[in-house]
């Protein structure tokens, strides 16, 4: 996967890999184990996902899952070394899946073959599954998924609009529903729809306000409870600290924590009132710190 889908797909799919190897699989599956995705031969390799698999027929095997956003030319290749390491270490039967999430027609092939050698993987294009694997879902993650999926039968703004109300109606608390219409805005990207996603989203009034979310205000409450104390202003401070850390993890994850170093170091408090709308224009982490920075200096 691509350094800038990486962190969104693999929040993603870790809750709803079950759903894709049952639904577009097709596997009956009673158990999964999740197996060490670093495989160190002479040199290092990381697989997305590889899974020890007990199906309802007492078959074990590993299940080894891909994305892959290109049509990269030496994927039969790759996915053969990938086979030869880990029959190697696992000495089980392997299957493999690569999911294509492009928006480019499909072009890859699904084997190699050469007078010695025949190797053969299959290969499912997200475009040719029905959005309503996932819309119908009443987890907001595989809603999320259905961005990726074909929605010719129902047309874009009708398919964008569903999705959108399906996580409005799903996550009623204003910062989970802005965590998962960002991974819709992400992933959007990869089927040119990110602008159409966007103006929807703010039509259907579904973007999250930081000013609105209730977590922020309960920090901002307790911050002025403890200002009662400490002062007005040190009180306001902490609960503004309180909300922006919240803010940043539920749109960046853990990863936008280290940008926390900075913003504490800020103790002008309209800058720190305008930390909430920087945070929701930023596009990325770097984006997010370096404002920051430029704030600090």
């Amino acid at each position: 996967m691509p350094n800038q889908f990486d962190k969104i797909l693999k929040e993603i799919v870790n809750d709803v890999i079950d759903t894709l190897i049952s639904r577009v699989i097709g596997l009956k599956v009673i158990k999964i184990e999740r197996l060490e995705a670093k495989l160190q031969i002479t040199d290092e390799r990381e697989a997305d996902y590889v899974l020890k698999v007990t199906t309802e027929d007492d078959a074990v095997f590993v299940l080894h899952i891909e994305f892959q956003s290109t049509n990269y030319a030496k994927m039969p290749r790759r996915e053969l070394r990938y086979w030869l390491i880990l029959t190697d270490i696992y000495e089980l039967p392997i299957i493999q899946y690569v999911f294509y999430i492009g928006n480019e027609p499909l072009s890859m092939r699904d084997n190699i073959s050469s007078p010695t050698t025949n190797h053969k993987y299959n290969l499912v294009n997200m475009k040719d599954i029905d959005c309503e694997t996932f819309l119908k879902s009443n987890k907001p993650e595989e809603i999320v998924i259905a961005i990726l999926c074909d929605y010719t039968k129902k047309g874009v703004k009708i398919f964008i609009q569903q999705i959108l109300q399906r996580i409005k109606d799903l996550v009623p608390e204003g910062t989970l529903r802005g965590k998962y219409i960002r991974q819709v805005e992400v992933l959007s990207q990869l089927r040119n729809l990110q602008n159409e996603v966007c103006k929807e989203a703010e039509d259907m009034a579904v973007i999250w306000d930081i000013e609105k979310d209730v977590r922020f205000r309960q920090g901002l409450e307790k911050g002025l409870e403890k200002g009662l104390e400490q002062g007005l202003e040190k009180g306001r401070e902490e609960g503004l600290l309180e909300g922006i850390e919240l803010a940043v993890n539920i749109k960046f994850g853990t990863e936008g924590l280290a940008v926390m170093d900075k913003i504490k170091n800020i103790k002008d408090i309209s800058n720190l009132e305008k930390i909430k709308g920087i945070i929701l224009k930023s596009e990325n982490i770097q984006e997010l710190m370096g404002m920051i920075g430029a704030m600090n200096n």
